[in-house]
């Protein structure tokens, strides 16, 4: 391809305009055509079915895989994480490489990077993660009075999901719990990262022909639905997860600790353009109370 090139005797180069060696594992990568076997896709990974890039043993894409195992390691430890907006240039050429399923060395890119490249990944699965034609039964589940009757109704209403969906986003929470946990380098509390992942999660059907004060009032109960999904992910998930993600995920956190820790931290680095808009939303989930409740609250 004529986007990469190679050094003599088939050692790999720097890609013009990332930050950090573009690597392809083996040189053969450069040869395959869309989708192929260096990716473990069988088609193009973005905006596509998610069920669609699983392997016949229902287990996630490659890339995802890899790429959630190296947030996990990185994502801890890199201040702003889910946050920081990536250049242009690096997003598009990382993006387009793992589309056309060439075998990128994940495990070389920024944390960074990575977590605008998921992001974008979960945006543009269709429907969503969480699947727009459930969005009322969401939200149904975030207005139970107690925190009890949120989680079940939450187990409900997640056991509708497509397999894959729920095991991406069993993964997700996971993930997000563990940085969270680690707010004091990490500096992204539960708020935080809910603010810049959960636009990306969930949308009601048809969200295109809402005015612009509606749009505002659906992002902020979605982003209030996937903190709480983020706190209490032990309660919700880890009962039906089995893996390495059961095992390493904090298993029943300490909500005093949780709060001491988001009293700690606060979010720094320069803002995410696409949740710029969204940064006053920084709201508990209410009781029984309306949409218009929740806004007015604000």
């Amino acid at each position: 391809l004529a986007l990469f090139s190679f050094a003599a005797g088939g050692s790999s180069s720097r890609r013009r305009g990332l930050p950090w060696p573009f690597a392809l594992r083996h040189s053969r990568a450069a040869a395959q055509t869309p989708g192929q076997e260096g990716s473990g896709c069988s088609r193009a990974l973005f905006g596509q079915p998610l069920a669609a890039l699983c392997g016949e043993d229902g287990t996630l894409p490659q890339p995802i895989q890899e790429l959630l195992a190296v947030l996990r390691q990185k994502g801890p430890s890199t201040e702003g994480i889910f946050r920081r907006a990536a250049t242009g240039t690096a997003l598009r050429e990382l993006r387009e490489a793992l589309d056309r399923g060439l075998d990128v060395d994940i495990g070389s890119q920024p944390a960074d990077l990575l977590a605008v490249i998921l992001k974008d990944f979960l945006r543009n699965i269709p429907s969503k993660l969480l699947v727009e034609d459930l969005y009322e039964e969401w939200m149904a589940a975030l207005e139970r009075c107690s925190m009890e009757e949120k989680m079940e109704e939450m187990k409900v209403v997640a056991k509708k999901l497509p397999a894959a969906n729920l095991l991406l986003l069993k993964e997700l929470m996971s993930l997000l719990q563990h940085i969270g946990h680690n707010a004091a380098t990490s500096r992204m509390t539960f708020n935080n990262l809910a603010i810049c992942v959960g636009p990306n999660l969930l949308s009601p059907p048809k969200e295109e022909l809402l005015p612009l004060d509606a749009l505002l009032e659906v992002t902020q109960k979605v982003n209030v639905l996937v903190e709480f999904m983020i706190k209490s992910y032990s309660d919700i998930f880890v009962e039906e997860l089995t893996g390495p993600s059961a095992k390493e995920s904090p298993a029943h956190m300490d909500r005093s600790a949780d709060l001491h820790l988001e009293e700690q931290s606060g979010p720094t680095g320069r803002t995410d353009e696409n949740h710029q808009v969204k940064t006053f939303l920084d709201a508990p989930p209410f009781c029984r109370k309306t949409s218009k409740e929740l806004v007015e609250t604000q």
